[in-house]
């Protein structure tokens, strides 16, 4: 995956409600969008003990730091269906964060693969 600021700023095709759609199945069966190491993790995706999708920073693989919340389905998939890879980029953020183990479209496709 490239980290590149520029080229993530390049891809500003929103994702779409049918990728948000599976997105969202995936999560919902129990998957988790997100890298599993040490300290901060990047940004990831999952689903709470309460059905709600979770979206924020990461830390040590397990840690959700200050997520954003969406309370059901229909809310998760029309915020993601009208984001782009640049949207998620983080690109306004410290350099720290900039780009740094960001959602994009290829880790989206990649996550709903079979």
């Amino acid at each position: 995956m490239i980290n590149d600021p520029i080229y993530l700023a390049a891809d500003t095709s929103i994702f779409g409600f049918k990728m948000a759609e599976l997105v969202a199945d995936k999560l919902q069966k129990g998957y988790f969008l997100g890298y599993r190491h040490r300290d901060f993790c990047g940004m990831a995706m999952k689903m709470d003990k309460k059905n709600q999708f979770l979206y924020g920073e990461l830390y040590d693989g397990i840690d959700f730091s200050f997520p954003m919340v969406f309370k059901n389905r229909e809310l998760f998939v029309l915020w993601l269906s009208k984001q782009s890879t640049a949207s998620l980029a983080r690109l306004d953020d410290d350099d720290f964060y900039r780009a740094n183990q960001v959602i994009t479209r290829q880790r989206l496709l990649e996550f709903i693969k079979d």
